[in-house]
């Protein structure tokens, strides 16, 4: 019997989600509040909509565009570095926010460096968190996201109170304070070979010799080697290039970037839609809002549990989910009752909870079945990186298009489409997978 060290798949593990919760408490819940913290400040300096819409749009460029990099700043310095890293960009980028006095200053401090550092907290926590965990990485990562659930609820009460009471300048420096708090939370993200266990009988996957890597293949002999390490050959190698060669990876990414513009653009057009197409007051809309992100919350915290009992795969999970948010939501754009979409919404709280929990989970149940070393940093950054290409090209065309016909209804359809053709585009890989 073959004894080998393998990950705890809980003890330490949860102390692990603890942190990764705190991290996004104070930090992934804070994009949220953006509208609410900036809108006056950004109208004193005479910049109305178009500079709001500048900074967010630079930040989301930032955000998944920093996955080029991600993924070899991971490997290289490990999750907790990154993570330390992300949170004290985020903090002294609201630091520096608080002393802007221009739309430009604005920009780079938070849309380029907040952005980066979230796009480090982001990729660096689900490594962490997808180390230490076999069987209940579903409801692992569900707990962490519901720090970004109660962050949401609780930023936009202490931000409203904070300017109720400051300035612009002492609330953003108070926020940024809290933002590097974040630190806390890194830092209980230790390394999971420090918290390996035993267990006999039975094989790591990731701890075995490599079935196949493109770069210990360029390296059998001393020739070939010398041949291979210019610049091009070391980045390729740095940022796992080859995996970008797998039809199957680019299907998976493209239709997780699909449903990603999807659910971006409804977070974006919702409101609009509550109170334009559907007639609601603003505090009907309020409620609206308000049930769809509890029944989200409580799903991040339950429903992950029973899913990792039924044993079902990420993707299929992912899929479902998927499918189900497109009926909640073909649904709800012809709904104009107050009860009607309160119902509605609640369910599309749920689908969309398990969308967001399995989306990370389905590229790393990908990278598992391949058993590529270190594999993931890199396949979660070129995941960030499609999606920030398709939220700036179909993006737009969705926003493009709820200007052009003047109806939301017709928004919240044509963000079906991307989420169906995610589902064709997946269903039909299986197909001819299983076929062959």
């Amino acid at each position: 019997m073959r004894a080998s060290r393998v990950p705890p798949d809980g003890g330490y593990g949860w102390v692990v989600v603890t942190g990764c919760a705190l991290v996004n408490v104070f930090n992934q819940s804070l994009v949220s509040v953006f509208g609410l913290m900036f809108a006056d400040y950004l109208t004193s300096l005479g910049e109305h909509a178009f500079g709001a819409a500048l900074v967010m749009n630079v930040c989301n460029i930032s955000l998944n565009f920093s996955g080029l990099i991600t993924g070899p700043i991971i490997n290289k310095f490990k999750p907790r570095k990154a993570a330390i890293l992300g949170s004290l960009l985020t903090g002294t980028a609201l630091t520096l926010c608080s002393y802007s006095s221009s739309l430009w200053q604005i920009v780079l401090s938070y849309s380029v460096t907040f952005g980066f550092g979230l796009g480090l907290i982001q990729s660096s926590t689900f490594v962490a968190l997808n180390s230490y965990f076999r069987h209940r990485k579903g409801r692992a990562v569900g707990f962490a996201l519901a720090g970004t659930g109660v962050g949401q609820i609780l930023m936009p009460m202490l931000v409203q109170f904070l300017l109720s009471n400051f300035n612009f300048r002492d609330t953003t420096l108070i926020i940024g304070g809290l933002a590097y708090h974040g630190v806390v939370g890194a830092c209980l993200l230790q390394p999971v070979e420090w918290h390996l266990k035993e267990s006999p009988g039975e094989i790591n996957e990731e701890s075995q010799p490599l079935l196949h890597d493109s770069r210990s293949s360029q390296c059998t002999n001393g020739n070939t080697c010398g041949k291979q390490y210019g610049a091009w050959s070391k980045l390729a190698l740095l940022m796992d290039i080859a995996i970008l060669k797998q039809v199957s990876f680019l299907n998976l990414i493209v239709g997780l970037g699909l449903a990603y513009v999807a659910s971006t653009s409804f977070s974006l057009f919702f409101p609009y839609f509550l109170q334009t197409s559907a007639n609601l007051t603003m505090l009907e809309a309020a409620n609206c809002m308000s049930m769809l992100s509890t029944t989200d919350l409580i799903t991040r915290v339950t429903v992950p549990g029973l899913v990792d009992r039924m044993e079902f795969s990420h993707r299929t999970t992912f899929l479902l989910a998927g499918i189900c948010l497109v009926v909640a939501r073909s649904i709800m754009a012809e709904m104009r009752s107050m009860i009607a979409l309160l119902i509605t919404s609640a369910f599309y709280g749920i689908f969309r909870s398990i969308t967001i929990v399995n989306q990370n989970l389905t590229v790393a149940e990908y990278c598992s079945k391949k058993r590529i070393e270190k594999m993931l940093p890199n396949a979660l950054g070129f995941n960030m990186v499609t999606k920030g290409i398709l939220v700036l090209s179909l993006g737009q065309v969705l926003g493009w298009l709820a200007d052009f016909s003047g109806s939301y209804s017709l928004n919240l359809h044509a963000q079906n489409l991307l989420l169906i053709t995610t589902c064709i585009l997946w269903l039909c890989e299986m197909y001819f997978r299983d076929d062959n």
